[in-house]
Order: structure tokens, then C-alpha cells, then sequence
């Protein structure tokens, strides 16, 4: 596909990247977010996520990396961002894409039996970078999807 004037619709996105052989986590009305399966199981992920960026036709690719408090307890908050912002540096920005800091959010994730206790905290970072079309990103969904995400401890 080459670039529009138009963005394509959603459902036009995600049949392009269902035809690049990506698989689909799920379709909302602003973004198509794409499947990971980072563990060897049946589990899915969704840290990549396609949209529309604006009317000229171009596309934001967005990536979420991530680190998890229980896999470095002593360390302060701002270490816990200086890690993932890390490596970002190491494997999201290795290209010399620009690649941009969107959102920084602390996710608590609660005990599914007693919503009063947090079984860990997750330090996410939401980095964008917008691309030309749907081709440019289906080229960058497909680098995103084998870098690292997650810190490892």
C-alpha cells in the first residue's frame, strides 16, 4: 500500500496486517493492537498497536515496554523508568528511529481475589513513532514484535 491522503479506516488496517501475517489481539475504533506471545504458552500480550495519526494518510506506531517491580524490589521508581528507558536506548532506538516518549504510567496489578492487595507494579513506557504508510508500518510492527520489551532482571 502506498501513502494517501487519507488514513485507511480501521477495519482497512487491520486486514493489512492480517495479510502481512500478523495476528490480531484485538480491533478498538482508534487502534488495531497486535498479538505477542512472549512466554512459550498460549498467553498473549498487546504492546504494539497500530493507528491513525492524522488525516495526511500517515500511521503511529506505538510500543509499550515495561519494567516489573517484583523482578527488582530495592530499586526506587526512577530507577525502575531509568531501566526501561534503557532499554528503549538498547533495543527500540538501535535503528535510529525517532522514536518518541508518549506515556510513562505505573500499573498496579491487584490480587484478582482481594482487589485491597497489589501483587506487583508495572512501569510502563508508551514510545510512538509515526510512519509514512501502511507498509512502513506494517515494517515496523514486524522489528517491534522481536526486540525485547521487558526488562529482565
Amino acid at each position: 500500500m502506498t501513502a494517501s491522503s487519507q488514513p485507511p479506516s480501521i477495519q482497512e488496517l487491520k486486514r493489512a496486517l492480517v495479510q502481512a501475517g500478523l495476528e490480531v489481539y484485538r480491533t478498538r475504533p482508534d487502534a488495531v493492537h497486535l498479538a505477542e506471545r512472549p512466554r512459550d504458552n498460549q498467553i498473549l500480550d498487546a504492546g504494539i498497536s497500530v493507528r491513525p495519526a492524522a488525516n495526511d494518510g500517515t500511521l503511529e506506531v506505538r510500543v509499550v515496554l515495561r519494567a516489573q517491580r517484583s523482578d527488582f524490589p530495592n530499586d526506587s521508581k526512577e530507577k525502575a523508568w531509568d531501566r526501561v528507558r534503557a532499554t528503549a536506548r538498547t533495543e527500540l532506538f538501535a535503528t535510529g528511529l525517532a522514536y518518541g516518549e508518549h506515556e510513562a504510567r505505573e500499573l498496579p496489578m491487584l490480587d484478582p481475589g482481594d482487589k485491597t492487595k497489589t501483587l506487583d507494579v508495572w512501569y510502563e513506557i508508551v514510545f510512538t513513532i509515526v510512519v509514512a504508510d501502511v507498509d512502513a508500518a506494517i515494517a515496523e510492527v514486524k522489528r517491534a514484535l522481536i526486540i525485547d520489551k521487558y526488562v529482565k532482571a
